[in-house]
């Protein structure tokens, strides 16, 4: 009796670590980088951002931008952006071939749907005291900048975007977390993107497109997103004309709270068309 029931208790025990085993292997298998993205998804918390971009022709840089930003999530994703842009001009652009001096820097805000950028992004004068615009329509860069605080052609805050680049990678164990890469057309960027998708660079909506999107994504052992590497084509394969972005995200999970510019600082958009100053009545 006593060996049956030694025998059948090995049973058992056997039987519970088979059934753990393959529980155990998934608790042990890297993080899931969509769900630590959700949870990450707090009210008044956020991440912060450093971006460079880069417009090829050929092997030639013709144009780049450096971004900085901090972006606010809310419990469904972004809520909010403020950040920093600037143009990066070419070595040896300046007087006798010397290095450019450093340009000006334009900064965005982007709070719910209004969005405001500073009035040294404006071209035309505005009213005494106006710090900044709040954009009703299209405006140059803020368009493409407003959204995530940057030029990526790939929402990482969008889950249902990151599952797909994520589903469409070939991922490697790499010092501090993983590296997943791979390649997407931009009709397929358009179909896993919540919302409409243009691409930042070309302009094109995903169905007008015919560019695709090659990627180099890292994660830390939490499984965030610490680096993302894109190379934008912006036509067909055998156009020359690509965009590299290059992203850095550090501070997931920081206190964050963005607010809209002073009402007493902010002119509309619509209000400075054909906005012509009073004449200095001194002169």
């Amino acid at each position: 009796m006593r060996r049956c029931t030694a025998l059948a208790v090995a049973v058992l025990i056997t039987s519970a670590s088979v059934a753990a085993g393959p529980a155990a292997v998934a608790q042990g298998g890297p993080p899931d980088p969509v769900d630590a993205l959700k949870r990450q998804f707090r009210e008044e918390h956020g991440v912060r951002t450093s971006e460079t971009a880069r417009v090829f022709f050929g092997a030639k840089s013709r144009s780049a931008f450096r971004i900085s930003g901090r972006v606010q999530f809310g419990p469904s994703g972004v809520v909010a952006v403020d950040l920093t842009w600037r143009d990066v001009p070419e070595p040896g652009n300046g007087p006798g071939g010397k290095p450019s001096e450093k340009a000006p820097s334009y900064r965005v805000i982007r709070v719910g749907k209004d969005v405001y950028y500073d009035v040294a992004q404006y071209p035309g004068p505005v009213p005494d005291g106006k710090k900044w615009i709040r954009r009703n329509h299209a405006a140059g860069m803020t368009r493409y900048l407003a959204p995530a605080a940057g030029l990526q052609p790939v929402n990482v805050y969008d889950p249902s975007v990151l599952k797909a680049v994520l589903k469409r990678s070939r991922s490697t164990p790499v010092s501090g977390g993983r590296l997943y890469q791979g390649t997407m057309s931009h009709k397929e960027m358009g179909r896993v993107t919540k919302g409409r998708y243009v691409d930042p660079f070309s302009g094109l909506s995903a169905r007008k497109s015919k560019g695709k999107i090659s990627w180099r994504l890292w994660t830390g052992r939490d499984g965030l997103v610490a680096r993302l590497v894109t190379t934008d084509t912006l036509g067909a394969a055998k156009t020359s004309v690509f965009a590299r972005t290059d992203t850095r995200y550090t501070g997931w999970g920081c206190r964050l709270v963005i607010t809209a510019p002073p009402a007493d600082e902010v002119v509309e958009q619509d209000d400075l068309a054909g906005y012509v100053p009073e004449p200095d009545p001194a002169h």
